[in-house]
């Protein structure tokens, strides 16, 4: 899957504007640092915390302690959703989180995070491990997304769906 473009849908616009690129919304998911991610807690409230994420092989990832309450939330329902933000362009992923522990992509997810944010990061026994981000190991959750939402500012704050394969994302 990794790859496929998404579909396109204008969600709402300014007269005259188009669907903004998947490539545009793509990029920004790529060089953004900081998301933060919503889960739903066991009794139906809402929990929100700032994280470091990245997009990669058409998917999201972030890593969590074992302990904290979004490895809870994401036990009972798995659905979340992550945003990003900045001055041009704001966007919301919308999708299902599930816990991986396939040594390979372990491996590929720790050395994206040493590229993109400088950690010395590795793969362990059902985790990763790197100094500075705490306790070993490091859950890490891929997000399968169903659809992102972008709000381009910079053209009128033009709104655009991209919705995916639904076979990626079964129930969500």
């Amino acid at each position: 899957m990794v790859g496929r473009e998404p579909v396109a849908e204008p969600s709402f616009a300014s007269e005259g504007s188009k669907p903004m690129p998947w490539s545009q919304a793509r990029e920004r998911l790529t060089e953004a640092g900081e998301f933060f991610l919503s889960t739903v807690r066991p009794d139906g409230r809402p929990h929100a915390v700032p994280l470091l994420a990245m997009w990669l092989d058409d998917a999201m990832y972030f890593c969590s302690s074992g302990s904290a309450h979004k490895v809870d939330n994401l036990a009972t329902n798995p659905h979340c959703v992550l945003t990003v933000g900045s001055p041009e362009l704001d966007l919301s992923i919308e999708g299902r989180a599930s816990r991986i522990t396939d040594p390979a992509t372990l491996k590929r997810v720790a050395e994206a995070y040493g590229e993109k944010y400088g950690w010395e990061v590795t793969p362990v026994d059902g985790g990763i491990d790197g100094d500075g981000i705490g306790p070993s190991p490091y859950l890490v959750f891929e997000v399968t997304p169903a659809k992102v939402i972008g709000m381009d500012k910079g053209s009128g704050f033009a709104a655009t769906r991209w919705r995916f394969d639904p076979a990626r994302y079964a129930g969500t």
